[in-house]
């Protein structure tokens, strides 16, 4: 799910206003001692303006029995930085960023990085306008199809959530949560001031629904209009970024729909994100995205966008929300298993395909194309095929899941199975799984042999107290290791 905006769990009342000193500007790195009235020293490293800064976020330069860091603990060094990336060696816009410590050299071995942008269209395919009763939006100038990007943008600002701040364990805790807007804005203070003119012209263009909240002018923004840096891989760079919260000029004025038809993936390569059209989106169309949750029921998606200020008039809210309801949790309580129906022959042949298409059914009456279980239906159903031998169909639906896994939250290669005669089909541990009484793929086989421990249900009850054993289809799992899982399962019987 993408996430929406930088949240502080409570509320500030009453906020108490603390006046945050700046540091000045020196060529060469000193340590500043930046007091806040109320507060006590905050070690700064300040460089000039084409290097790092580092801050430390934990305060306190000796541990003391009257100040709390709320669980953290106080490292020797600077536990966050402030760096802009891609470095300033180009004439593309570059992100200021801050990091929890290591991440920027974890970006910096991403293979590719900083790879350039593609060039701008001649004529964007979006415009900037106003949008009745929620301020300014985006909406389409020509017709675009699913899958098309609709731009490619890099982020004004990328910032860590969750950074520790320590306060006196006296403070009361309206007390702690001002005084963590405190400091984080003064942290956004040290960020936003390093972004070129016309960078930090758009930041404070953006939209602020945090003004009374005890939010700084900055954070306010960074907390209305982050989204997390979601991308389709699984390395080191995805784990460390995946906490952060990216504000970006155009992605950022989405407006929400529980029905959105717009989709961004964070590339690293580029350090952009990439918004892709999940459907086809007409002329003039309102481009949206989603804030939260939306497969949960319509009372608690509107619970959940109340610290956005967003009271949603969308189709699914308005228009007989009990029939979406359930369709909306149908979709998210599929679970399908190909390996589990290939060798349960009380289910017919196109059982799971059947289910996966009433699925796919629900996805396209709700509008919501966004969500993973998008892409693995359309997924599974090649697979079901692939299980039955059936070259043809398989490779028809392989051509539906090169396009709708350009948005998905993980990427499934498909590419060799688009030609029904590819040799890839007989290499598929899946091949002929449903036809074939003993599997001479050896992958195959031993997907048969668990999905058969683990019963018509996929899941395996075990009598030596290890519980529960939930078949999980792996296409990448090496057989040493399902073999390992499959004996363990059969020792546990």
């Amino acid at each position: 799910m993408m996430r929406r905006g930088f949240l502080i769990s409570k509320k500030a009342q009453e906020p108490e206003v603390t006046t945050i000193k700046r540091a000045n500007s020196r060529e060469e790195p000193i340590r500043l001692a930046l007091e806040k009235p109320g507060s006590w020293p905050t070690n700064v490293l300040a460089t000039n303006s084409n290097c790092v800064q580092f801050i430390s976020l934990l305060k306190v330069t000796k541990r003391s029995s009257s100040l709390s860091t709320g669980g953290a603990t106080t490292p020797d060094g600077p536990t966050h930085i402030v760096t802009t990336l891609p470095p300033l060696n180009n004439n593309e816009p570059n992100t200021q960023c801050l990091l929890l410590q290591g991440t920027k050299q974890v970006i910096l071995s991403t293979p590719g990085f900083p790879k350039p942008l593609p060039p701008p269209p001649a004529s964007p395919a979006f415009r900037l306008g106003p949008s009745p009763g929620k301020g300014m939006g985006l909406f389409s100038t020509r017709q675009i199809k699913q899958g098309e990007i609709i731009l490619w943008e890099r982020p004004l600002l990328i910032m860590a959530s969750g950074i520790p701040i320590a306060f006196p364990a006296s403070f009361s805790e309206a007390q702690r949560a001002q005084h963590a807007l405190n400091d984080l804005e003064f942290y956004m203070e040290t960020a936003v001031s390093r972004m070129k003119p016309d960078r930090r012209a758009a930041f404070m263009g953006l939209h602020n629904c945090h003004k009374k909240d005890g939010s700084g002018p900055l954070m306010g923004r960074v907390r209305t209009n982050g989204i997390s840096p979601a991308s389709q891989t699984k390395t080191e760079v995805d784990v460390k970024m995946a906490d952060h919260s990216v504000v970006s000029e155009h992605i950022s004025r989405l407006n929400h729909s529980c029905s959105p038809n717009t989709q961004p993936r964070f590339d690293f390569a580029t350090f952009a994100h990439q918004l892709y059209a999940v459907r086809d989106i007409a002329e003039g169309e309102e481009l949206t995205l989603q804030y939260v949750d939306i497969l949960v029921n319509k009372t608690e998606r509107a619970e959940n966008l109340k610290p956005y200020a967003v009271v949603c008039t969308c189709t699914a809210c308005t228009e007989n929300p009990r029939e979406s309801d359930k369709r909306r949790s149908a979709i998210a309580s599929f679970m399908p298993s190909v390996p589990v129906w290939a060798v349960n022959r009380q289910l017919s042949d196109d059982w799971l395909i059947k289910k996966s298409l009433q699925i796919l059914e629900f996805i396209e009456k709700e509008k919501v194309e966004h969500v993973a279980m998008y892409n693995n239906a359309t997924a599974t159903v090649m697979d079901a095929y692939i299980c039955l031998g059936d070259r043809q169909n398989a490779s028809k639906w392989a051509a539906k899941v090169m396009i709708r896994h350009r948005w998905a939250e993980e990427y499934k290669r498909v590419e060799e199975f688009l030609d029904p005669d590819s040799p890839a089909y007989v290499q598929h541990p899946l091949w002929r799984l449903r036809v074939d009484e003993n599997p001479t793929n050896a992958k195959g086989a031993m997907y048969k042999l668990m999905a058969e421990a683990c019963g018509p249900g996929g899941v395996s009850t075990m009598s030596n107290g290890m519980g529960l054993f939930t078949f999980a289809q792996g296409q990448e799992i090496p057989p040493e290791t399902l073999k390992k899982v499959l004996a363990m399962v059969k020792q546990g019987k």
